[in-house]
């Protein structure tokens, strides 16, 4: 393998972003709302049904007018086929099928939406074309609920579900981002619920409508008579060669889809290298971040490799000539982080040849375990309570997207809770940036306050790492607060979570002396009768006694506001 060293990073002027989106994210956009629009107008005609079958028809004849003048139908059909041509193109150009579950089941959805819709479209709108047959709900509901109840009805329930929820994925995927979107999230789900609920109701409503209206009048049904058999058989026939074309052509992407990559990989590959040596060989076209999945290589990606973040990005070690210049998407991207002239997003850049990578950021989880059937039920305990909050946190989100900031909070608040449950404790909320905790309940006050202290120590190290870490890739060191008692509280499992919990003074304590921290300028503020309890001795640093609201007696504190000064208090150790 021959790679040549990259240059280190220069001074320059960043990389310009560009105002406009790229040309086929804005296409799938806009053509995917044109026809969410059309489905949501369609829906709620449905959802008329209520009001009775010829209430439905008439709605229908004013909510859906747009829809039939020369733009509307201009705009459904080009986006129908530009929105399914962009889907198609978007599976053709993946370098590999190895795809998140989220972004799986909105691609199994997509696909499965043109037979359902074909078979729907040929009964109405070529039936129409051919036969003159009329494209009216009554005439709609004699076909689907009178002749086929147990096959179309279905049927076309299938279709508006599999539908609406594809067009929901996609949204959701396109508007998370919005600043607005949290706000209106609530509005937006109950919407989400409401309408292909209130539209299979319509439709049902409507159904019953009809055959009350046949039960009472025997030339009703006549009416209807307006299919011979042999035009049904046509519409049949072309509806299964419609779907029979379709599938070849989705079997032709997929086919053509291996080809390439067989190609590729036989006579174009491509060398990506990590730190440690692991190297992914994969064809040419493939981003740094496709190639990292194909090897099983951890990549960090919050946005799932759109661009939209720059958690993925990479320093290129060697290698940086045969890198393209950046798209509009990543130039955006690392020209807001002011990235440096070897700074790539991975799930953008394709390498043209061998390149050396090292991921800045990390894979980072972590999840809170449940430890509450270890302990007591509702007992009382004495405990080491202990309060974390993050400094500064509200500047995070300042200049930085928002990805990247809730990166932060997860690998920070990650630390908290794995630092705490190594050391034996249970964390009990989370609220933001701040972390509630406790150790004991299962143990003495002597073991529960040591626990504490050594759980602190071990944090204080770890975000010490994360810190550097963080002050190069977002330029924000981290810096805490944290505040431990030991005090009497009731302890045990809240029977709705299933999670260790604590009620008593203690917390609020410990919650006021991480308060302090802030206005004595320290780290770390624990309580003198703690530290005496778990069996060191009394360190050279400043101590004071203080007052506590709601709180009768005066704390005795130690301020720690170095690292050393909690590792000295741990070396000596009384005897």
């Amino acid at each position: 393998m021959r790679v040549t060293q990259a240059p280190e990073a220069i001074e320059g002027a960043p990389v310009k972003a560009s105002r406009f989106p790229p040309v086929e994210r804005t296409l799938r956009m806009t053509t995917g709302l044109i026809l969410f629009s059309f489905a949501t107008t369609h829906f709620l005609n449905h959802a008329c049904g209520v009001l009775r079958l010829p209430t439905m028809e008439a709605i229908r004849l004013v909510l859906l007018w747009p829809w039939r003048t020369y733009v509307g139908q201009t705009l459904l059909y080009g986006s129908l086929l530009t929105h399914g041509s962009l889907g198609l193109f978007a599976i053709y150009r993946r370098r590999h099928l190895r795809i998140p579950p989220a972004e799986l089941a909105q691609i199994l959805l997509g696909l499965s939406i043109p037979p359902l819709i074909i078979l729907h479209a040929v009964n109405v709108r070529v039936g129409h074309f051919l036969f003159g047959l009329p494209e009216s709900y009554p005439w709609l509901i004699y076909r689907y609920w009178h002749l086929s109840p147990f096959v179309g009805v279905p049927r076309q329930f299938l279709l508006l579900l599999v539908l609406w929820i594809h067009g929901c994925i996609g949204l959701r995927s396109a508007m998370r981002f919005k600043p607005w979107y949290p706000k209106w999230m609530p509005v937006l789900a109950a919407l989400a619920t409401v309408i292909p609920l209130l539209a299979i109701s319509g439709i049902i409503d409507a159904g019953h409508d009809f055959d009350a209206t046949a039960a009472q009048d025997r030339n009703f049904l006549a009416s209807f008579n307006l299919q011979s058999p042999a035009q049904a058989a046509m519409l049949a026939k072309i509806g299964e060669l419609s779907i029979l074309v379709y599938i070849g052509l989705v079997g032709a992407v997929f086919a053509g889809h291996g080809l390439r990559e067989w190609l590729q990989r036989r006579y174009r590959a491509v060398t990506v290298t990590y730190p440690g040596g692991k190297q992914a060989v994969v064809p040419r076209g493939f981003s740094i971040l496709e190639a990292s999945r194909w090897a099983g290589v951890s990549h960090m990606s919050m946005c799932g490799g759109r661009g939209r973040c720059s958690t993925c990005r990479v320093r290129v070690r060697a290698g940086l000539e045969t890198l393209p210049s950046p798209n509009v998407a990543e130039a955006n991207t690392l020209a807001a982080i002011q990235a440096e002239t070897n700074i790539r997003l991975a799930c953008q850049v394709r390498p043209h040849g061998d390149v050396d990578v090292t991921p800045l950021l990390t894979l980072g989880r972590w999840e809170t375990k449940a430890l509450a059937a270890n302990l007591s039920a509702s007992m009382e305990h004495e405990i080491a309570a202990l309060f974390i909050d993050l400094r500064d946190s509200t500047k995070l989100a300042d200049g930085r997207l928002p990805y990247d900031a809730f990166y932060v909070i997860d690998r920070y608040v990650g630390a908290v809770c794995h630092a705490v449950e190594a050391s034996g404790g249970h964390v009990t909320s989370i609220a933001g940036d701040g972390v509630m905790s406790f150790f004991g309940g299962d143990r003495d006050a002597r073991s529960a306050s040591r626990a504490a202290i050594f759980a602190l120590q071990e944090l204080w190290r770890t975000l010490d790492a994360l810190s550097t870490e963080f002050e190069s890739a977002f330029d924000f060191p981290l810096r805490f607060g944290a505040g431990c008692h030991l005090g009497l509280a009731v302890v045990g499992a809240l029977e709705s979570r299933q999670t260790a919990q604590f009620l008593g003074e203690v917390g609020n304590i410990a919650s006021r002396l991480e308060s302090l921290t802030k206005e004595l300028k320290c780290t770390m503020i624990l309580s003198r009768e703690m530290v005496e309890r778990a069996g060191f001795a009394m360190p050279p640093v400043e101590t004071r006694r203080v007052q506590i609201r709601s709180v009768s007696r005066q704390i005795e504190l130690i301020v720690f506001r170095t690292k050393d000064d909690l590792d000295h208090l741990i070396a000596q150790e009384a005897n």
